[in-house]
C-alpha cells in the first residue's frame, strides 16, 4: 500500500464525512428526499470526489437501496428510522458510510441505533491483521442481541477494491464461520451492522432505483444507443448509479427511462431492488470504512476526528 493509496482512501472518507455532516443539518420532517440527495451528493463532488454509489435514503422497514428518483416527491415523515448511506471515491478508492436518524427521538427506536453503533464499535475494536471476518460478525451480534434485537443476517459488510464496491469477502453480522478470511495489511472493508426487531432477514422489494453498468454489447443496438452505452459506462465508472446522475451529466430526462429499460433488457445494466425487512419491522444501520496500512494499523476513514 503506497502513501498515495492511503491518502486517496482518506480523501474519499473526508468527502463522506462532510456529506454526513450536511445530512445532519438538513434532515427534518417535511424535507424532500430529493433535496437531501442532491445536496449531499453535491457535497461529495464539492470535496473533489465522485459518487461510489447514489445516496441511499431508506425509511423504517426498507433496509437499503432506496435512492430518490428524478422527480421524487417523498418527504421525511414525523417519526421513524431514516438510514442515510453515502459513498464517495477518489481515483477509484472508495469510502462507504451510513448513519441512522431517529426522526422524533423515539426512545424505543433509539435502541436500534445504539445497538447498531455498539456492534460497529465492537467490530472496529478488533479490526486488525489476524482477525477472521466471522469474528467481527460474532462481536457485532453479541452487542445487538444484548439490546433484545436481532442482526440482519443476510446483509453485511464487504471488501472494497479500486472501482469495486463489493469486491468479494463478506463481513457477516453474526458468527458465520464460512466467512473465515483473515484480515491483513492492505485490506479495505466497509463494516455495516443492521439491527431490527423482526426476523433478521431482508427480501427484495418490487422496485429498483439503483443500477450498475455490467457489460458492453455490439449487436442489436442503434448507433445512438451504442453512443449512449459508452457514455453511461464513462459517467458511472461501472459503479452503482441513480438515473439522476445521467441527467446531471447531460442526458435528457425524457430519454432516461427508455435508456434504462432498453439497457436492462439487453443486460447492459443490472439493478438493485429495494431491500425490505421480511416482517416489516424497522431497521437501523451504522457503517464505517476501515483500511489497514502496511504496518498493520487500522484507519477508520469515515469517522469524524
Amino acid at each position: 500500500m503506497t502513501e498515495e493509496w492511503i491518502e486517496s482512501y482518506k480523501k474519499a472518507g473526508k468527502a463522506v464525512i462532510y456529506a454526513k455532516k450536511l445530512a445532519k443539518k438538513i434532515i427534518k420532517p417535511g424535507v424532500l428526499f430529493l433535496e437531501i440527495a442532491n445536496k449531499c451528493e453535491d457535497e461529495i463532488f464539492n470535496q473533489g470526489c465522485e459518487l461510489a454509489f447514489p445516496i441511499n435514503i431508506s425509511l423504517d422497514k426498507i433496509a437499503a437501496h432506496y435512492s430518490p428518483s428524478i422527480d421524487d416527491e417523498t418527504i421525511v415523515p414525523d417519526r421513524g428510522l431514516l438510514k442515510i448511506d453515502l459513498g464517495a471515491h477518489y481515483k477509484g478508492y472508495i469510502a462507504d458510510s451510513a448513519i441512522t436518524f431517529n426522526i422524533n427521538n423515539d426512545k424505543t427506536l433509539q435502541n436500534y441505533i445504539d445497538a447498531a453503533n455498539d456492534g460497529l464499535e465492537a467490530a472496529i475494536a478488533i479490526f486488525k491483521p489476524g482477525t477472521k471476518l466471522y469474528e467481527l460478525g460474532e462481536a457485532i451480534a453479541e452487542k445487538i442481541i444484548n439490546y433484545g434485537l436481532r442482526p440482519i443476517t443476510n446483509l453485511g459488510g464487504h471488501e472494497l477494491k479500486r472501482y469495486n464496491l463489493h469486491a468479494g469477502p463478506f463481513i457477516p453480522n453474526f458468527k458465520d464461520t464460512s466467512h473465515n478470511q483473515v484480515l491483513k495489511p492492505g485490506d479495505a472493508y466497509a463494516c455495516e451492522p443492521f439491527t431490527t426487531s423482526g426476523v433478521g432477514k431482508v427480501v427484495n422489494g418490487a422496485q429498483s432505483y439503483i443500477y450498475r453498468f455490467v457489460k458492453k454489447i455490439k449487436k442489436g443496438l442503434s448507433y445512438k444507443d451504442l453512443d449512449l452505452m459508452n457514455k453511461v459506462e464513462k459517467i458511472t465508472n461501472r459503479l452503482p448509479f441513480s438515473p439522476r446522475l445521467l441527467e446531471k451529466n447531460g442526458i435528457l430526462k425524457k430519454d432516461i427511462k427508455g435508456i434504462i429499460d432498453r439497457f436492462l433488457r439487453k443486460k447492459i445494466l443490472d439493478h438493485y431492488p429495494i431491500l425490505l425487512e421480511r416482517t416489516g419491522a424497522p431497521v437501523a444501520q451504522q457503517e464505517h470504512t476501515i483500511i489497514i496500512d502496511m504496518e498493520g494499523n487500522p484507519i477508520v476513514t469515515t469517522k469524524e476526528e
